[in-house]
């Protein structure tokens, strides 16, 4: 499992229970190496070809996915910043990032799924339980807001109904519920621009359960759940994963971001002695190395900044 962060003991590490490979070795990279494939100089990979470079190539997990991933990115979003770029090198085979507006066409695609708040996004438990539910009009909030607003209020207190439909059988290969993934990678303004552009607007909308984002970037006027983008593809890919084949009950990598064991319904809980050798095995950690680079970065900062010094962590929790 994950050590301990290079911070503060009076301070939770939010990764502690997560089951990220070390990345001490990281700290100790000196100098720049040349991309392989574009020849340019980078520090740990090249965030235009997406490949590890210099002497840490043998040393960088790699990692599967349950679904694929799609990242659309805005042209203006620079490629040095964007976490994107993380789960696109631990999951070469099943993240690809698009930039705006050269993206696949969805519209004829099967079992895909664009991760954005609307007014009849799923949840992802409800993908596989076939359960549905209905926003409150204009998502409960006053006349004169915006969708935007959405992503200030937690799901719970937008949600007026739910709708009981036939359940989707999502533990085996057949009927699975979704098969890709696409994630916004842009501003919320820029965000609500791409969503309009029909390749996208026609998909099934979901969205992800809140959790305490450990982005060291601040965004003003929003709360601590808005996560970095490879933040979003470990949660939503968790969740398919408890939805799919359940949970580990010895797993503790929800504790520090506010995903606590009473929020996962007791049935997706499963203990060892229930597991059936034959299935695939419940969640235990494995994609918390897509969190790799991202927790390296979060170490990073945290040996040079103090965290209560930095308004990112400052943000209202909800």
């Amino acid at each position: 499992m994950a050590t301990a962060a290079e911070s503060s003991p009076n301070r939770p590490d939010p990764f502690e229970g997560m089951d990220i490979a070390d990345t001490g070795f990281l700290m100790d990279v000196e100098g720049r190496s040349c991309c392989p494939s574009c020849g340019k100089s980078r520090k740990f990979f090249c965030y235009t070809c997406y490949v590890p470079v210099g002497e840490i190539v043998a040393r960088v997990p790699r990692l599967r996915l349950p679904v694929q991933i799609d990242v659309i990115k805005h042209r203006n979003e620079i490629d040095g910043k964007s976490t994107a770029v993380h789960a696109a090198i631990l999951a070469p085979d099943d993240v690809k990032i698009y930039t705006y507006p050269n993206i696949p066409d969805y519209r004829e695609e099967e079992g895909v799924v664009l991760i954005f708040p609307t007014p009849t996004a799923l949840t992802v438990a409800s993908l596989f339980s076939g359960e549905t539910y209905q926003m409150k009009e204009n998502y409960g909030l006053p006349k004169g807001y915006h969708m935007g607003t959405l992503l200030r209020y937690r799901l719970n207190d937008i949600v007026d109904t739910h709708l009981p439909v036939p359940e989707v059988d999502g533990s085996t290969g057949t009927n699975f519920p979704v098969k890709r993934a696409v994630f916004i990678d842009s501003t919320w303004s820029q965000c609500r621009g791409i969503y309009k552009d029909e390749r996208l607007s026609c998909l099934r909308t979901v969205v992800i359960q809140n959790r305490i984002s450990q982005f060291w970037r601040h965004q003003r006027n929003s709360p601590r759940w808005f996560l970095a983008t490879v933040e979003a593809i470990h949660q939503f890919v968790l969740e398919v994963h408890i939805a799919a084949w359940g949970l580990d009950s010895r797993y503790r990598g929800l504790d520090h971001i506010h995903l606590k064991m009473d929020q996962i319904p007791k049935e997706r809980i499963i203990h060892p002695s229930e597991a059936n050798p034959d299935d695939v095995k419940p969640y235990n950690g494995q994609y918390d190395n897509i969190l790799f680079f991202f927790r390296h970065m979060y170490n990073l900062i945290h040996k040079h900044y103090d965290h209560e010094m930095l308004k990112a962590y400052k943000r209202p929790l909800y």
